[in-house]
């Protein structure tokens, strides 16, 4: 087959940034907690179910991506939307725990199955266009435009929530189930993009290379990719906890749309000019937000009211964007083309992992203290993650920025955290081996 053409690979970035804005457009979300609580869930019952999705994605998570890179990014998005058209399907239907668990592992294989290969098609995409001389500027930007897309999407889908739920949730769904069948047909119009693949020999030597060279040839890639895997838990049960805030406080249903969606328009924008910010700030500054930024937004979930809650809940949705697309810049600058899947892959499995472990203890917190006890909890758990591994990355980035500074006058001692993995002693951005 011939190589795609650089009309071709122009096309194939729009068409991949359109797949994962209708991916994510999740119109229910706004509402998901009241809206399995319709269908017969306890909040307990809620997180226990996301636990079951999150435990079905660490077991897939890996083989998925690992699938993408043997087998093609297409054909990988190709299967998994079409799972998660399935899983929307059961969703028209579903009642209670067990049924709804049937669609959360339609789901989980779906989320499984794209999570990686979207990034990795992207990044390819963009990588070949500059090689072929249509691309522009110093270094990709797939993480902050996917990021863009995904929370536009959510954003927009929110706004959505709230019209339909003028009428009833069940209209809601409809446009979700709509949704996730028309990113299903769009999977058929992207290319694969040239790329170096791994050997097909030994399936688990290729496993343990790409879990080696995530953990043990580089210190900071090391420290970037566990805090990718465990620094996303400190806004992700905010997410989850934020709509039953809000109706502790007051607020009437019909405005979790618009609340949901203006805050997803702040995570998007955060995470379109993170790169930037960090470029102007540095590492250093932009690592120490975003792991203090959590600490701060659940110790003011617990004191202030409505009004202020939803000014510090737009505090997490900022953060996430700025954490999310620098840590996940850092990750993909320092992996090779051939395995760039099955590493994303392998950083979606500890977040979720971590997840599944933490998720029901939380739901047991909610149960036996309350909502202001479990913020004050998940403040302390926060500061913790800070600590024990934003602190030590800023620390191997300003020793990383400090060396380059000598090797190089000219070289920024604000250099960027993704920049500084790059440039790190194993090599360039994209290795050979």
């Amino acid at each position: 087959m011939s190589p795609p053409t650089t009309r071709q690979l122009e096309r194939n970035i729009r068409r991949t940034l359109a797949f994962s804005f209708l991916q994510v457009f999740m119109v229910l979300m706004p509402v998901i907690v009241l809206f399995f609580e319709s269908r017969g869930l306890r909040l307990s019952e809620v997180l226990l179910l996301q636990a079951w999705f999150a435990g079905l994605v660490l077991l897939l998570e890996v083989p998925s991506g690992y699938l993408a890179d043997m087998l093609g990014r297409k054909r990988t998005l190709v299967v998994g939307s079409l799972f998660g058209g399935i899983g929307h399907l059961v969703l028209l239907f579903a009642h209670g725990f067990w049924q709804l668990a049937v669609f959360e592992a339609c789901l989980a294989v779906a989320f499984s199955l794209m999570s990686g290969a979207n990034l990795a098609l992207l990044y390819d995409t963009e990588l070949a266009l500059r090689a072929a001389g249509g691309g522009t500027g110093r270094r990709p930007t797939a993480v902050g435009r996917l990021f863009f897309a995904s929370n536009l999407s959510e954003a927009l889908a929110a706004f959505l929530c709230s019209f339909l739920l003028l009428w009833s949730m069940d209209w809601a769904m409809y446009a979700q189930v709509a949704a996730a069948w028309l990113a299903f047909a769009l999977t058929f119009g992207l290319v694969e993009p040239p790329r170096e693949r791994m050997e097909r020999d030994s399936h688990g030597r290729n496993l343990w290379s790409v879990f080696r060279h995530l953990v043990a040839d580089d210190r900071l890639l090391r420290l970037t990719f566990l805090a990718l895997c465990v620094w996303p838990l400190t806004t992700m049960f905010a997410v989850w906890l934020l709509q039953k805030h809000w109706q502790g406080q007051g607020i009437d249903v019909v405005w979790f749309g618009c609340l949901w969606g203006a805050l997803t328009l702040v995570s998007a924008a955060a995470g379109r000019y993170a790169l930037q910010l960090e470029d102007r700030l540095g590492a250093t500054a932009m690592l120490l937000v975003v792991g203090l930024a959590p600490v701060v937004g659940y110790l003011g979930l617990g004191v202030l009211g409505a009004v202020g809650g939803v000014l510090v809940s737009a505090l997490f949705f900022a953060c996430r964007g700025l954490g999310i697309v620098v840590l996940r810049q850092a990750l993909n600058r320092r992996v090779p083309s051939r395995f760039r899947a099955t590493a994303n892959s392998f950083a979606s499995l500890g977040f979720r992992g971590g997840f599944a472990l933490t998720a029901p203890a939380v739901g047991v917190a909610l149960d036996a203290w309350g909502m202001g006890a479990t913020f004050l909890l998940l403040a302390v758990a926060s500061l913790v993650i800070c600590l024990g591994l934003l602190v030590p990355l800023v620390a191997a980035v300003r020793r990383l920025s400090d060396a380059s500074r000598d090797q190089e006058p000219a070289h920024s001692s604000h250099q960027p955290c993704g920049e500084a993995v790059a440039s790190s002693s194993v090599g360039a951005a994209e290795p050979s081996r």
